[in-house]
This record gives structure tokens, C-alpha cells and sequence, in this order.
């Protein structure tokens, strides 16, 4: 089968340091033809074959390409099989390996201790997917003339074994299917902004195996099922329950070590979430412990799996210092990490999600643009404003073309501000409801726009003054002060 190229250049570019060495010390002594490739396809910023050949004309390796490029990209997924520590699924498929290997010399007793070995590893994780495996090969063994005293007592083990196993995987994935449902709608939403909108939460958070904790029957499902009610209360804004579902999820991890290492992805994405939480409803001591915590999963031995383990917990801390300082209207300490946080979306490239780096761009953007530094805040906001596809953290895209308008202002690019008063209005009506505290803020900049001279001007803002403060009180426009407090802008005005 013929590899694209592009494949084994993005397989190739995802390698890190430590995996790249292994695969030159596996390759020994020598100047290994796939070798030069490897390290010519890396030389290249973006995969172009036809420049791959004429950077490389005499080089071994171009006479024979498509040979190369096979073998290479076999041996690297081999070789990064092997490399590091083995996952604990690879140790029951080495079980499995194993086991048919003996059955295929008749070594029937052996095959079957090895399936001991592998069910032992798989029941103690609840590996069901592993259980049937192995239970299939067990099979295999019962038709085996060793096997035959044996046959009628394993056929009903091996059959309520494995029925077992297809209730706990169904049960698994139905968990799954719900917390994912619940996760997308976050993601995509934020909170239920529509009556429509609020029915699909309800129909989900309404079902028996969102009231019944009961009905997870095995640990995977109760992580799905924490993960997914730990969601709803913070769309819901109900984050002194999302606080405390977290907690009770990280308790669940950590009380059940063995696990630990197999769910150390979930237990990290909680920890932030919890820190977030810990944020909202200033549980200060709360927070500042967390973070250490998550600074201290790069040292642990249960993290070591994780990919991009520095990235995450690089976006995780930064998005929660940058937040914590915002909350305690701290402007100035943010700018002090903004050199850190530049470097680090660029070495960390893609490992950093697109609704995080959106994140990044806007909370960078709202910093500069309080501290007063119009121009940078214009540039990390265009970001936002450019990215073509807006199918993640929507509000953001709506709140930055707002934020887009007064940093126009500011700039006093007052031609393009007017066309801006025409167009985000009916960019923002044709995606959700305008708030009024938007609505009051596009008549004053109107208003500013025709005003005849200075003395006007001042009335003008001190009008939207007293208002953006009465309407900072009402519950349905906290979300508008949660991304753009127009209270510290106009106070300065």
C-alpha cells in the first residue's frame, strides 16, 4: 500500500526530541538511507515533494523513494511502539501475541497460562474490550483435545464472561455518548442562550443515567458520568456544584490509585476545571495549592504518558494566572507574562488546542487594550478576526468584534469605526440576541462620533457612566461584563 508523503511528513514533524534519538540509535552505525530522509523531511517547514527531491539530488534515498518512505513510516510506528514505558493494554496484547503464538506449536497449557496472565491485568483495569479478546482465544483453546475435560464448566464461564463484558462496554459508551453531547454544547455555546437550546439540555440531564449515579456500573462510566454533571453546573452557572462535583471526581481518582495512571488525561483536564471553579467563586487558597498541583504532574510518574503533557499544563496555567489576575482587576501584572505566553503559542504550535489559542488571543487582547496599548491589543484581536472557520468558543468572535469597535476608537480610526457601527450589529443579530449593555455601548459611540466638540463628548460618557453601572446589576448582562467590563474602560474615560 502506497503511504502519501504528507502522512510521513506530519508523522515525522510530530516526533519528539527523545523518540527522534531512539529511532537513530535503533537504526546503529552507518548512514541509513530512511535516516536522510527523516532528517530532510524535518529540514522542510511545509511537506513539497518535488523540493524534497531537488534539495536532495544525488542522495541515496531519492533513487529509491517510495521504498523509503514505506519503510520509514513502518519502523517509526514500530519504534515508537516499543519506546518508553509500556501501556498497560500493550502488556495484555503481548498476552494475546503470545498466547497464539503457542496455540500455533500446540503448546496449548502455556497458551492458557498466558491468558491468565492477561485476564488478570484486564479484569484488574476493567479492560473489557482486552477481556473479549482474550475470551475469544480461550475459545479457540476449548476445541483443543487438552481442553476437553475442561469443555462444559469454561463454556459457561467464557459465555457469562463475556456477556458481562458487552454490558459494561455498552454501559461504558452510552456514559461516553452523554458526556461528549454535554461537552460539545459547552464548547460550541457556552450556555443555553435559546429555549431550544435549554430543551436539549434538559432532555439529556433528565435521562435515568444522569439522575441515577447507580446505573454507571463500572469506573469508566462514573468519570463520564462526573465529567458530564460537572459540565452541566457550570453551563448552568451553578459553579459552587461544579466546584464541588471536580473535587469529588479527583477524590474518586486518587482513592483508587491503580487507575490513576490509565485516566491521569481525565484527572488533568478536571484538576483545571476545578481551578476554574476554585477561581469563580474565589476559593484563593484553593487555586494557589492547585496550581502547584499541576505543576508537580510533570514530575509524577503517573503523568509521564501523558502527550504534550508540557503544552497542557503550559496553557493551563497560564489561561488560569491570566484569569485569577483579571478577577482582581490586576491589568498590569498580566503584561509581565505576555512574552512567556507569546513564545510559548509559538513553540507549542497545534499541541495548543484552537479554542484555548483563541482563548490566548483574546484574553491577551482585552489585557493590552486596558493597559492602554491600542496597537498590540489590535493585533492579537485580528487574530481572532481572521480566523475563517468560527466553530469553537463562539462567544468569543462575537465579544471580540465588540471589543474590536472601542480599540478603533481608541486608535481614533473613526472612518472605519463607523462602517464597524453598521456591520457588527447585524453580525451579532444574525447569531444570538444583542445585549443591552451592546446596545447602549453602539449608541454612545454613535453619539461620540457626531459629537461637535470635547464639552459634549464629556457628557456623553458621563451618561454611559451612570448607565453601564445600573446595567452591570442585572443578571442578564453579566456575561457581556464577564468578557468586556466597560466599567473599567469608561472610569477611565
Amino acid at each position: 500500500m502506497k503511504i502519501p508523503s504528507s502522512f510521513l511528513y506530519d508523522l515525522v514533524h510530530k516526533l519528539t526530541k527523545s523518540e527522534k534519538r531512539y529511532l537513530k540509535i535503533q537504526a546503529g552505525a552507518g548512514n541509513k538511507d530512511y535516516i536522510q530522509l527523516m532528517d530532510a523531511l524535518l529540514k522542510q517547514k511545509k511537506f513539497d515533494e518535488n523540493q524534497l527531491l531537488k534539495d536532495n539530488d544525488g542522495s541515496k534515498f531519492t533513487k529509491h523513494l517510495p521504498v523509503n518512505k514505506r519503510y520509514l513510516y513502518d519502523l517509526i510506528l514500530k519504534s515508537l511502539a516499543n519506546f518508553g514505558e509500556k501501556k498497560l493494554e500493550n502488556k495484555v496484547y503481548d498476552k494475546i501475541t503470545a498466547a497464539n503464538i503457542l496455540i500455533e506449536r500446540g503448546l496449548f497449557t502455556a497458551a492458557a497460562n498466558e491468558l491468565k496472565k492477561g485476564q488478570k491485568v484486564a479484569r484488574e483495569y476493567e479492560l473489557f474490550n482486552l477481556q473479549i479478546s482474550l475470551l475469544s482465544i480461550e475459545k479457540k483453546l476449548l476445541s483443543t483435545q487438552q481442553q476437553k475435560n475442561r469443555e462444559e464448566q469454561a463454556i459457561d464461564q467464557i459465555y457469562n464472561l463475556e456477556m458481562d463484558c458487552l454490558k459494561q462496554l455498552q454501559n461504558t459508551n452510552e456514559y461516553w455518548y452523554l458526556a461528549q453531547q454535554i461537552t460539545q454544547f459547552q464548547m460550541k455555546f457556552q450556555k443555553a442562550q435559546t429555549a431550544e437550546q435549554e430543551a436539549f439540555l434538559n432532555r439529556l440531564t433528565q435521562s435515568p443515567k444522569f439522575q441515577n449515579e447507580s446505573l454507571a456500573s463500572n469506573f469508566k462510566s462514573k468519570l463520564y458520568l462526573h465529567q458530564a454533571t460537572a459540565t452541566y453546573h457550570f453551563i448552568q452557572g451553578n459553579i459552587e456544584e461544579a466546584y464541588k462535583t471536580n473535587k469529588r471526581f479527583l477524590d474518586f481518582l486518587e482513592s483508587n490509585p491503580r487507575f490513576l495512571r490509565i485516566y491521569a488525561e481525565r484527572y488533568l483536564a478536571t484538576l483545571n476545571n476545578m481551578l476554574i471553579d476554585s477561581l469563580i467563586i474565589g476559593k484563593y487558597d484553593n487555586l494557589t495549592e492547585g496550581i502547584r498541583r499541576l505543576e508537580m504532574t510533570l514530575e509524577r510518574p503517573q503523568f509521564k504518558s501523558i502527550k504534550n503533557i508540557e503544552s497542557r499544563v503550559f496553557r493551563q496555567r497560564y489561561l488560569l494566572l491570566i484569569n485569577w489576575s483579571l478577577s482582581q482587576k490586576e491589568f498590569e501584572k498580566v503584561l509581565e507574562w505576555i512574552p512567556d505566553i507569546e513564545d510559548g503559542l509559538q513553540r507549542f504550535g497545534k499541541k495548543i488546542e484552537k479554542h484555548h489559542r483563541i482563548t490566548f488571543y483574546y484574553l491577551v487582547a482585552y489585557v493590552l487594550f486596558q493597559n492602554g496599548q491600542y496597537d498590540a491589543a489590535f493585533q492579537w484581536n485580528n487574530l481572532i478576526l481572521n480566523t475563517q472557520k468560527q466553530d469553537v468558543v463562539k462567544e468569543i468572535f462575537y465579544f471580540s468584534r465588540v471589543l474590536n469597535l472601542l480599540i478603533q476608537y481608541e486608535l481614533k480610526n473613526y472612518t472605519l469605526l463607523e462602517s464597524l457601527l453598521s456591520s457588527t450589529p447585524k453580525y451579532l443579530k444574525s447569531r444570538r440576541s444583542i445585549y443591552a449593555t451592546e446596545k447602549a455601548l453602539f449608541r454612545l459611540l454613535g453619539k461620540l462620533l457626531n459629537a461637535v466638540n470635547h464639552a459634549e463628548q464629556e457628557t456623553l460618557l458621563q451618561g454611559f457612566h451612570t448607565e453601564v453601572n445600573e446595567l452591570a446589576k442585572q443578571p442578564s448582562e453579566q456575561r457581556v461584563f464577564n468578557y468586556l467590563d466597560l466599567r473599567i474602560w469608561i472610569s477611565k474615560k
